[in-house]
């Protein structure tokens, strides 16, 4: 889950304002990093639960979206947000991408605030919290759900209180104090506060399709493909939330396209069922957007006119490779006679495919000339091609780290090398990326003018 970071020091401990209680009272802000994209700006959900918490507690809170400005004077930014705010906790939510740039900004912040106490959330530092043990940086959240996290503000982060909590990591005497995590959680113990969503929705967006709110139904991920690290969240255990709870919460969205982020909605047959079900009954009109794995989809033809009717038209499909080698290197446990019946299924139920691809290192030019020809016999549309990256907590970083080259944090995008290329130089290895997408978002464009963008049966420009 998301973290927060927050810089107290011993000697300012009285100086802070104090509740009812006698425990101090946290004016907090929650800060999430900009990196490069362009192709999605969506809410910060996780910020928002945790802000949704502090609603719940009447603690003061502020989510600070460096999404919404330029990446211009965004340190001075931030410092001048803080001071303005009066906020004497800073919590940053890290991934992969944005841990270097969080570690650096730490270190400026304590230079300007000496007296501000940070703190650190977030999926980078749920599994890799080790990372953040800095002088700059006091408190490091990395446990699942939010419990730990609410005791801690209720006991305004004091040791005695922190000691008794999971997952958190603190220091006592400058030596850093590491708590195991607790049980993997199935529910959320709050509401997220969308605010932040509704206030920046005139940048939110995904590309082409347009601005998208954010649910989650479940946590981790069943399977285990060695490049991805959701499967390690939450314990490593799958769990799924209460469906008409979630039904729920995207009733009371009011906003018309809901992206589920779980790694794949689409795996329970007949939860699915008593969602679509469910949400035609309440006639809840909404544009849907999911993920799901190739062989459910292949083998599960009949859901697919009832998800159309409940709203689903994107559905997003991890096809990865297009030959059996591949998919075996990714533990992927498919294959490509089941992604060509995967995207057939959608094809003929109206709902679109949007194939999902991770671009090998051991990829050669026969193989970029097959994922072209793929994509143009399966009448593929809307595709999104990533560089195989084997994020740090993953297996595939186990077994690639003694052979990575330029692995920087802002590097860890899907859009940079950090597995040299064995078939080829790196130079015609991302010439050869660059033109898969030559060769394909041109069509998306023109598709979308000429709103046939989501006509599945239509094949060409």
């Amino acid at each position: 889950m998301i973290y927060i970071i927050k810089m107290r020091r011993a000697n300012v401990l009285n100086a802070i304002m104090k509740n009812n209680n006698g425990v101090k009272k946290i004016k907090l802000l929650l800060v999430r990093p900009k990196f490069s994209s362009i192709v999605a700006n969506l809410e910060p959900l996780g910020l928002e639960y945790i802000a949704g918490l502090c609603r719940d507690l009447n603690i003061e809170c502020e989510i600070f979206d460096e999404f919404q400005y330029s990446r211009n004077f965004r340190f001075k930014r931030l410092v001048r947000k803080i001071k303005q705010g009066g906020f004497d906790y800073v919590g940053f939510s890290a991934n992969a991408n944005t841990t270097d740039y969080i570690l650096n900004t730490t270190d400026k912040l304590r230079k300007v605030f000496s007296d501000l106490y940070i703190m650190i959330g977030g999926p980078e530092a749920e599994l890799n919290f080790k990372d953040f043990f800095t002088e700059s940086i006091d408190f490091v959240y990395h446990d699942n759900g939010l419990d730990s996290l609410k005791n801690a503000l209720l006991g305004g982060f004091s040791p005695e209180v922190l000691q008794k909590q999971n997952g958190v990591c603190f220091k006592v005497n400058n030596k850093w104090v590491v708590k195991d995590k607790g049980e993997p959680v199935h529910s959320f113990i709050t509401h997220p506060d969308r605010t932040a969503f509704y206030k920046g929705l005139k940048k939110n967006f995904i590309f082409l399709k347009g601005s998208f709110a954010i649910a989650k139904a479940s946590f981790s991920c069943p399977f285990s493909c060695t490049f991805c690290y959701c499967a390690k969240m939450n314990n490593g255990v799958y769990t799924e939330r209460e469906i008409f709870d979630v039904i729920d919460e995207i009733e009371g969205l009011d906003h018309h396209r809901i992206w589920f982020v779980d790694d794949t909605f689409f795996i329970d047959k007949e939860r699915v069922k008593v969602f679509c079900n469910e949400v035609i009954r309440r006639k809840i009109d909404k544009h849907f957007m999911a993920y799901s794995r190739a062989d459910f989809l292949a083998e599960n033809p009949d859901v697919l006119p009832l998800a159309y009717k409940a709203g689903f038209r994107d559905i997003l499909v991890g096809l990865e490779a297009i030959n059996d080698e591949f998919l075996d290197d990714y533990n992927k446990k498919t294959s490509k006679d089941i992604n060509i019946q995967a995207v057939k299924n959608l094809r003929d139920n109206n709902i679109v495919c949007n194939g999902l691809f991770v671009v090998s290192h051991r990829s050669t030019k026969q193989d970029f000339k097959a994922l072209r020809n793929f994509i143009k016999e399966n009448n593929l549309l809307w595709v999104v091609f990533g560089i195989f990256t084997p994020y740090k907590g993953t297996d595939a970083y186990d077994e690639y780290k003694d052979r990575l080259i330029n692995f920087k944090s802002k590097r860890l995008d899907g859009l940079h090398i950090t597995v040299k290329p064995e078939k080829m130089s790196s130079f015609m290895f991302m010439v050869r990326v660059y033109m898969l997408y030559v060769y394909t978002y041109p069509k998306i464009w023109f598709r979308t003018i000429l709103k046939t963008a989501y006509d599945t049966k239509k094949t060409g420009w």
